[in-house]
């Protein structure tokens, strides 16, 4: 690997290209100059949970003074181009959003400039105060074009629409507003059954005091979407179809064609696919997840259109298999599927289908007031259908979370899978039946991306936040849940 490249004999080698920048007002023509003399360090941010790319760039200005002879008064456009060690070209694009840290010292100056899409700045100034109405996936499409002139998504269509007044949100936070609410088209909401909370016949091996009754109705399904920018794309996607590697039904395949692997011994050899460093940052949070209603919900639902009250629970236990897992874990671990059975968070909302409905025949699509999902109400209220679902659909991939670092991986982007290797922690004899750790190895998703140039010293390193809601390698049996 080290050796494709005579001007880059390194795996975190790179060749930075040209670092443009324009005035405002004057992008059509040639950069108002290049900074690629003056530039000591770019940094590089992508992030799932983050509707916007961002960067920074550290200048040292020993002869331009940019910031007062160009000058640097925010909004200029810098494209920064560069190629890695296997001679791939990467271009990123940005607009300056603040000059920080900024100090004079014997004849020179440095400072950061603070760099994110041109789209993050629009949106600021952006208000949507017009009905948006349609299929949600459609709809987040046509405002990203109509009012971000966006060309480039990565979008997956939506079972559901919706019909809402903005109330003069940005188009970000519009778009945010609906991630939890959005259900995959492929996943029809299922009906109702008699919920056991409170006298399962599943009696756990611990005493939990719960006042919920027989009788309650039980809510099932997934539902949750994550909207966020990469420099690919935009993207809107079910966390489903972001953690599935089914190609067929949505999924993606996993980028790296050899695994990521780490060495806890010595090994000076140049490897692309070596990880360099691994933190495990969090796992087994249940007190969060017990407050987030992760594991189970109860919603206390008033329908103001009819005046009737109901109660429905959500449990995971009921759902795990019905969801895209990451790894090989089959079933939920005996804990949380015991706490599975009470709901630890309470919520209350108001269900009303007739606000958007103009007919004579039922609005409703529940069987609770006699219609069903064939109602001619186009915006029936899904709440029932993703309130508890998305909010645990996301609670469970922040389940295992680690950082590893990298040789510069240019082609990853937020929202890949990536495929690892960790040494298993075991005695010489038992690691010579199982080299790797079969819980903490596997398939991860990229959770938040961060490349750091070295541009003096033409090195770069890319640091992962990686993120799944399942233990174990696919196809190799694991032992949480049994």
């Amino acid at each position: 690997m080290a050796d494709e490249s005579q001007n880059k004999p390194y795996a975190s080698s790179f060749e930075p290209k040209r670092i443009s920048i324009w005035k405002v007002g004057d992008e059509s023509g040639d950069p108002y100059t290049n900074l690629i003399g003056l530039a000591s360090v770019f940094k590089y941010y992508e992030d799932m949970f983050l509707p916007t790319y961002g960067g920074v760039l550290v200048v040292t200005d020993t002869q331009e003074n940019l910031v007062s002879s160009m000058p640097i008064e925010g909004f200029e456009k810098v494209e920064i181009e560069v190629e890695d060690v296997l001679n791939e070209s990467y271009t990123y694009t940005f607009r300056v959003w603040t000059v920080a840290n900024r100090i004079n010292k014997d004849r020179r100056q440095i400072y950061t400039l603070g760099l994110v899409s041109e789209q993050a700045l629009i949106n600021e100034g952006v208000r949507i105060n017009t009905i948006f109405e349609g299929n949600i996936a459609d709809q987040v499409q046509k405002l990203l074009s109509d009012k971000l002139s966006v060309t480039k998504f990565d979008i997956q269509k939506s079972a559901n629409s919706v019909k809402l007044l903005p109330t003069k949100k940005t188009p970000f936070a519009l778009i945010r507003s609906l991630q939890l609410k959005t259900i995959p088209a492929n996943v029809k909401p299922k009906s109702k059954t008699k919920s056991s909370v409170g006298g399962s016949s599943r009696k756990p091996n611990i005493t939990i005091n719960s006042d919920v009754g027989n009788g309650v109705e039980k809510t099932n399904g997934t539902a949750g979407y994550l909207f966020f920018q990469t420099r690919k794309a935009y993207v809107f996607k079910s966390i489903d179809s972001l953690a599935s590697t089914d190609t067929k039904s949505g999924g993606t395949s996993v980028v790296n064609k050899e695994p990521f692997v780490l060495s806890y011994g010595k090994d000076n050899t140049e490897s692309l696919n070596k990880i360099q460093e691994i933190v495990f940052k969090s796992e087994i949070n249940m007190m969060k997840k017990l407050r987030d209603g992760v594991f189970s919900s109860i919603v206390c639902y008033f329908n103001i259109n009819t005046g009737k009250y109901t109660e429905y629970v959500y449990s995971l236990a009921d759902v795990w298999k019905d969801m895209v897992h990451m790894g090989s874990q089959t079933n939920l671990p005996s804990a949380q599927s015991k706490l599975s059975e009470y709901p630890s968070r309470v919520m209350s909302t108001i269900i009303s289908h007739e606000t958007w409905y103009n007919g004579s025949g039922i609005a409703s699509n529940d069987t609770d007031d006699s219609g069903d999902q064939s109602t001619d109400n186009e915006y029936p209220d899904w709440q029932k259908q993703y309130l508890s679902q998305g909010i645990s659909r996301v609670g469970i991939m922040l389940n295992q979370e680690l950082t590893i670092s990298l040789t510069g991986h240019l082609e990853l982007c937020a929202g890949d899978k990536i495929e690892i290797r960790v040494p298993n922690q075991t005695d010489d004899e038992s690691r010579k039946k199982e080299v790797w750790d079969p819980e903490h190895s596997g398939t991860y998703l990229i959770k938040k991306l961060n490349h750091q140039f070295d541009i003096q010293n033409q090195s770069v390193y890319t640091v992962l936040d990686l993120m799944r809601d399942s233990y174990g390698i696919i196809d190799k049996d694991s032992n949480f849940g049994k």
